[in-house]
């Protein structure tokens, strides 16, 4: 409840009495009184307390005061559905979505290595149609682990010149990646 301290007696004689504002209020703004008399009720109710605890408030109609009070009740409930429709919700993979369905995590197809190593021959099979046989011999050592210095040195050249080479191979590789 939004409120612990109970009405007075005679707080709530006036609110009895005049609790056909709520209904009104509701009308009013087309709401179904099933889904929102609980919404806008606390309302209400905090106007009446509000209407007898201060005294400013004596010079405005009650009406307008528990109008206001359960308008501001409804205004909050609209923001705090918003809001739920944005949470996210979290999802355990050791869990299924359902009561009956296996964890999330046995249904994740894990990395196959044969298609990994199927989809790098293909794409090498690729670029060695685009590339000189030079390049493609340099991609080999590379991929080998031979570092720029021993290519040079087995391709009778400068480091210089396999890096341009390389360059020209990511470039080609690239697109290739890209189409």
């Amino acid at each position: 409840m939004k409120c612990d301290i109970p009405l007075t007696p005679e707080q709530s004689r006036f609110a009895a009495n005049h609790h056909d504002i709520v209904y009104k209020f509701l009308q009013k703004r087309r709401l179904p009184e099933d889904e929102f008399y609980d919404v806008v009720i606390f309302g209400y109710l905090r106007a009446v307390r509000r209407f007898f605890n201060e005294e400013r408030l004596q010079y405005y109609e009650f009406t307008t005061i528990a109008w206001s009070c359960m308008e501001a009740d409804f205004l909050n409930y609209l923001k705090k559905q918003r809001r739920r429709k944005y949470a996210v919700e979290i999802v355990s993979l050791h869990a299924g979505l359902f009561e009956d369905d296996p964890p999330l995590e046995e249904t994740i197809i894990a990395p196959d290595d044969l298609i990994h190593q199927m989809g790098t021959e293909l794409l090498l099979h690729d670029l060695a149609r685009q590339v000189s046989k030079e390049q493609m011999d340099i991609v080999h050592m590379r991929s080998n682990g031979y570092n720029l210095q021993d290519i040079a040195s087995h391709q009778n050249t400068s480091t210089k010149h396999i890096r341009k080479l390389l360059k020209d191979v990511q470039n080609v590789l690239m697109e290739l990646c890209n189409e």
